[in-house]
């Protein structure tokens, strides 16, 4: 059946290592954004977050938003995208502007982000988010936001995030190739962030980790912005290739083995229950082998303190430790194995608890699951961006309607 693009709904295309998802939202006015079609396909052209087939991340990408077409019953012509990999950087940059004690604008604050771009800019690099997280004004610390107030000197520390033009590009070149348009890039720490966090978790600091399957996504907030992007290569498809590995079996049954039967902490598995494990090449129910819970636990707890050791490691690194305090907020598909997050709670020495997404209606048991968190903080941005363009195109609209009316009373009042 062939569907058409309807007013008012937006997309977003979650490109994961793992897999690629697909959101549709209907927005009505300013009301939340209401999911009306979901899917996803097996990611096997990406890898830690970076493109390294273009066909096979086309036909993901094609399948994905098909299953999310034919469940609205709309056709999608354009999309927001996230962005992740190794190739991430984030910074923050001080920047100053001069004054001359005049009230501070929406320019002034477009003009101080700019020039902290500007000395952000290299080569081969392109930005992705300019964020200002500080103002001070004239010796005055603490102002979140400037506009109205007066002064000489408006400096700014501006979070930017950054990836290389070639990443950048071949995830836009995947999504143009299956005739979509990318209306906006978002990072996918940022896009996890925004979906999951609460506004108290944000104003007084916290670290949000988004464990996908390729990678471990980090973002930091602090006084309700966020300060620090990261990016570890290691994620949930590691614990399942160490059970293929360890046990001789597929894949695809290593994935459901983790997911139905692991844990992450050999001392919370109790009993002795035994495992069917399929060996690799065999076709006879016979031939697969029998493995305890305890057996399996001991295979994938050591994955998972080295998921976490580096990712406290990264957090070391970034220098806000101190900003998010004790606080740590789990999600993503990963986060879900049985005993994941007591055992980040030992690791990281925090207090950490497993998110799910929120802040749009409609999601269902599967779309509203930890592994769509970055699809869904997407889709709200999208929502945001269309309500905006609406706007826009509304007062364009209004305009240009005066305009022919003052033109009219004037041919009709001057004119014979």
């Amino acid at each position: 059946m062939k569907f058409k693009p309807r007013p008012g709904v937006v997309a977003a295309l979650d490109i994961g290592s793992a897999k690629v998802s697909c959101l549709i939202a209907e927005v009505d006015g300013e009301a939340t954004p209401r999911i009306i079609g979901y899917g996803q396909h097996a990611a096997f052209g990406m890898k830690r977050g970076m493109v390294v087939d273009m066909d096979q991340t086309e036909t993901a990408i094609r399948e994905a938003v098909h299953q999310a077409e034919d469940m609205a019953g709309v056709q999608v012509t354009a999309v927001t995208v996230n962005l992740g990999g190794v190739h991430l950087q984030s910074q923050l940059i001080d920047s100053l502007i001069v004054l001359n004690h005049r009230e501070i604008n929406d320019d002034d604050i477009a003009k101080v982000t700019e020039v902290a771009c500007a000395k952000q800019l290299e080569g081969d690099r392109q930005i992705i988010h300019a964020i200002p997280v500080k103002y001070l004004l004239d010796n005055q610390a603490d102002i979140r936001d400037p506009r109205g107030m007066a002064g000489s000197r408006l400096e700014a520390d501006v979070h930017i995030a950054s990836g290389t033009k070639t990443g950048v590009r071949n995830v836009v070149r995947c999504v143009e190739r299956c005739q979509l348009m990318v209306e906006e890039i978002m990072v996918s720490a940022y896009a996890s962030a925004e979906a999951c966090l609460l506004t108290d978790e944000k104003d007084l600091g916290v670290c949000l980790i988004d464990i996908g399957g390729g990678t471990c996504d980090i973002a930091i907030y602090d006084d309700g912005k966020p300060v620090y992007f990261g990016v570890v290569p290691v994620g949930g498809w590691h614990i399942t290739s160490d059970i293929a590995r360890g046990l001789s079996t597929p894949l695809a049954q290593a994935e459901r083995i983790k997911t139905l039967y692991g844990s992450a902490l050999a001392s919370l598995v109790e009993g002795h229950e035994q495992i069917e494990v399929p060996q690799v090449g065999d076709h006879d129910d016979d031939a697969s082998q029998r493995i305890s819970r305890s057996a399996l636990a001991g295979i994938i707890q050591p994955r998972c303190e080295e998921i976490l050791e580096m990712v406290r490691e990264r957090l070391e690194q970034s220098g806000f430790v101190g900003a998010f305090g004790r606080r740590v907020v789990l999600t993503g598909g990963a986060s879900q194995l049985h005993g994941f997050r007591q055992l980040a709670e030992v690791v990281l020495d925090k207090s950490v608890r497993l998110a799910r997404p929120q802040g749009v209606e409609g999601l269902t048991d599967i779309s509203g699951g930890p592994q769509f968190s970055v699809a869904v903080g997407l889709i709200k941005r999208a929502a945001r961006g269309g309500l905006q363009r609406r706007k826009a195109a509304a007062a364009e609209g209004a305009f240009a309607a005066l305009w022919q009316r003052l033109q009219q009373w004037w041919k009709d009042s001057f004119q014979t």
